[in-house]
């Protein structure tokens, strides 16, 4: 008989004395798809999984058993974006022992290194890959399990689709058989029974170890660690390489999670893909933005990419970029990402269906989160359960690899999130059709409910911050933080939660959360420097409060935007809102926020070069408040009177309205005004030649400031005005002013403002003769001013730069 071929022999002959034993030259051509064997020389017949018979072979009687120890299905050509993992994978592979026969590139899977070193970990007996449906995980063990036995690190391999996500799943006794039989095990010689398939399995494997042979074992589509476990040989001489869509710990595996390609690697996928189909394909070629948008659209998930590749092959005159725009304008990504055989909804929805109700339920409802990912105490208020209860479903779901979890903050990934939103528009839909659906009964109600209850939680939690952030904190405002750190901490994390929340309140009927919420989150939006978030939410709260008819919160809404749109210099557009909100103000008799608005009015008009036209404003705003006996606007009106009279060079108007205003704030108590009156008021000294004057106004700004918690960009502001003021002061103590203030900006996130510290305290160490800090500093601010897009002070900062550098 042919020397590499094992005689059958019944399973209680499986000890077999080593001279008995005789090695196997690994067979070709397997099937590369379902439970793999080999039609060897007619001999064998097709391999059957059904629900409840056996797996059967026709085997000739007078012909030995075959084996199929070469059984990996193709790998992928080239793997993309994949080297650390591809080495993380072969790492645990590599024997300590046995150097590689040769190098191996023609899998796509990279040269191989040579042996580890010492002090490495040695082999592991089980690697698992595990990852989100479509991202590659079947591809990269294909990839790794040719390129080390390609090495010569395994004589063979063993090769199963445990199906583990499919109707009708591959059972451990059913996967045994096939094993086995793949091992040349008779079909006569398979116990019914499928511990004694495995402990069969397990000395056949070590009948091959001691022969001299190394196999691996590749167990892909697992479902959970049960149906891999009796697949593991009984020692570490052979090794077995799992994937799932499940992260396994309980088997005591070598674990690796897989994510999304890079942008990089998801371009250069799409480019490879094309090419290989038709290497004259133009489309590899272009250039711009559309390649790299399809990627993104198909959230740098292989099995998209894929699909996307294959619609423009199939379409060869449609651009990269059309099919971009179209997928970007599509009601639903997943529908179009569709080939027949491969669709990416299909592919989630078998993760899906392995939910239990409750985990079902929870996914679902976390796609009714506004923002990109959701905290611990929110999901527990989405769900209405405790909060340990929602953090085991939680990490059940990461398990699944259905959600991210960093920092303690669980995300979906975008298309993740676009099919768990089809399943909540199905149930609104089956509802409303009065039809069931394949969500629980009540689905479309209970999810209205747990949308309201996340908007209410998020509306009043962040009143609690803003409460808190601007020390108006009492007991029931702002219990739940201890503190303006804790509060600030809290609003920046939730920030594009709250921000979403406003369109979300909007688009589902809360018309009071659409508008209360821009108003709450105004001071924190201000003092992080968040404009343009704060005209997005504050126009969505014009539009639903003059739907709703809301006069006084429609009028304020516009005064909001108004002050929004002059800080990010969007003058004229400013003055229409503020216009707008002064005339809602008037049809209601309502003065005093007139005047208000009226103030606004004319900071727009004044920081947009009308300074004669601002001074008018003013003065008519002023005239409103000093009716209403209102101190606080009365201040807030002079500091800007000041500021109009500079500007027309009435420097004794500007010194007299500069310091009311600075009186009247520190009659109120309110020093973060006050300290900026005086800056106004230091000003205008200066302007009229009384430098002594301004220097000494500006240190009880600078007092001032340091007796505040207010607003950091505005404590930055006035140091700087002081340090740019006050011509007595040594270099160190500028630099130290500059500092504090740099620190500030920092705080504030105010990104112009610490471009300009930066440049300050550049040119303060040239004073103080430090060439090296004043060109890091003076670096640095070039950088920042660029790419804020002030070219003009940017270059002021690089010819200065030159000149140190000459």
């Amino acid at each position: 008989m042919n020397p590499w071929q094992r005689k059958p022999r019944p399973a209680a002959e499986s000890q077999n004395s080593p001279a008995d034993r005789q090695s196997l030259m690994p067979e070709t051509g397997v099937e590369a798809s379902g439970l793999r064997s080999v039609a060897a020389a007619g001999n064998i017949g097709a391999v059957t999984t059904g629900d409840h018979s056996p797996l059967t072979v026709n085997v000739h009687p007078a012909a030995p058993a075959p084996t199929a120890l070469a059984s990996l299905p193709a790998a992928p050509s080239k793997l993309t974006g994949r080297d650390t993992e591809i080495e993380q994978i072969l790492s645990a592979l590599r024997p300590h022992t046995v150097s590689p026969q040769r190098d191996v590139n023609s899998s796509g899977a990279g040269p191989i290194a040579a042996p580890a070193a010492d002090g490495v970990l040695p082999p592991v007996l089980v690697t698992s890959v595990a990852g989100l449906a479509g991202v590659g995980k079947t591809a990269l063990a294909l990839a790794c399990g040719h390129a080390a036995t390609e090495a010569g690190w395994f004589s063979g391999s063993l090769f199963i689709d445990l199906r583990g996500y499919d109707d009708k799943t591959v059972q451990p006794g059913q996967a045994l058989e096939a094993l086995l039989r793949a091992l040349g095990v008779d079909s006569a010689s398979i116990p019914a029974a499928a511990e004694e398939r495995a402990a069969l399995y397990r000395s056949e494997l070590e009948d091959r170890a001691d022969q001299g042979q190394r196999l691996l074992i590749v167990a892909d589509n697992a479902a959970s660690a049960d149906q891999v476990r009796l697949l593991l040989p009984g020692s570490r001489r052979h090794q077995v390489l799992i994937t799932s869509r499940h992260t396994l710990p309980t088997l005591d595996a070598r674990l690796l999670d897989l994510a999304v390609l890079s942008p990089e690697a998801a371009v250069a996928l799409l480019r490879a893909a094309l090419q290989q189909a038709n290497p004259a394909d133009r489309r590899v070629l272009e250039t711009g933005d559309g390649i790299a948008e399809l990627a993104r659209l198909c959230g740098y998930l292989p099995l998209a990419l894929h699909i996307s590749a294959a619609l423009l092959i199939l379409e060869p005159d449609q651009t990269v970029a059309e099919l971009a725009a179209e997928l970007a304008a599509a009601r639903s990504r997943l529908s179009l990402l569709d080939v027949g055989e491969r669709a990416v909804r299909a592919s989630f929805g078998l993760s899906y269906r392995r939910l239990s109700p409750d985990h079902a339920g929870l996914f679902r409802l976390l796609a009714l989160n506004p923002g990109p990912d959701i905290g611990l105490e929110a999901a527990a208020v989405l769900t209405a359960r405790p909060l340990p209860a929602v953090r085991t479903m939680l990490r059940d779901l990461v398990q699944a690899h259905l959600l991210d979890c960093v920092n303690r903050r669980w995300s979906m990934h975008d298309l993740v999130r676009d099919y768990a939103t089809e399943l909540v528009h199905g149930a609104q839909r089956a509802a409303a059709n009065g039809v069931g659906g394949e969500e629980t009964p009540g689905a479309a109600e209970s999810h209205a409910q747990a949308c309201s209850r996340l908007l209410e939680h998020y509306t009043t939690t962040a009143f609690a911050a803003s409460a808190r952030l601007t020390m108006r904190a009492h007991s029931s405002a702002a219990g739940a933080f201890t503190g303006q750190a804790e509060a600030l901490a809290w609003l920046d994390r939730e920030r594009v939660n709250l921000t979403a929340s406003v369109a979300a309140a909007a688009a589902t009927g809360h018309q009071d959360l659409a508008v209360q919420l821009p108003v709450i989150l105004y001071d924190y939006l201000t003092w992080r420097g968040y404009f343009d978030d704060l005209i997005a939410v504050t126009t969505i709260a014009c539009d639903v409060a003059h739907q709703a008819g809301a006069l006084a919160a429609e009028a304020g809404a516009w005064n909001n935007l108004g002050i929004a749109l002059t800080e990010t210099s969007r003058y004229d557009e400013a003055v229409l809102a503020h216009r707008r909100a002064a005339e809602l103000f008037a049809s209601m008799d309502n003065h005093n926020e007139r005047g208000k608005a009226l103030n606004g009015l004319g900071s727009a008009l004044h920081d947009s070069g009308k300074p004669a036209e601002a001074l008018q404003i003013h003065q008519e705003a002023l005239t409103a408040q000093r009716a209403c006996g209102d101190l606080q606007e009365q201040a807030a009106v002079l500091n800007n009177l000041s500021l109009d009279h500079q500007e027309l060079g009435n420097v004794a108007q500007a010194c007299a309205a500069a310091e009311e205003a600075s009186s009247l704030f520190q009659q109120l108590g309110d020093t973060t005004n006050e300290a900026k009156a005086l800056c106004t008021a230091a000003f205008a000294l200066q302007a009229s030649g009384q430098s002594e004057e301004a220097q000494a106004v500006c240190e009880r700004a600078i007092e001032a400031a340091r007796r505040t918690a207010g607003n950091p960009r505005d404590e930055a502001a006035i140091l700087m005005t002081c340090t740019e003021l006050l011509t007595d002061l040594t270099p160190q103590q500028r630099i130290a002013y500059l500092l504090q203030a740099q620190a500030a900006c920092e705080r504030a996130n105010a990104h112009d403002l610490y471009a300009h510290a930066l440049s300050a305290i550049g040119r303060a160490c040239i004073t103080a003769g430090d060439t090296s800090q004043a060109i890091t500093h003076l670096t640095r601010a070039a950088c920042l001013l660029e790419d804020l897009g002030l070219t003009s002070e940017a270059a002021d900062v690089r010819e200065l730069l030159a000149l140190l550098q000459s």
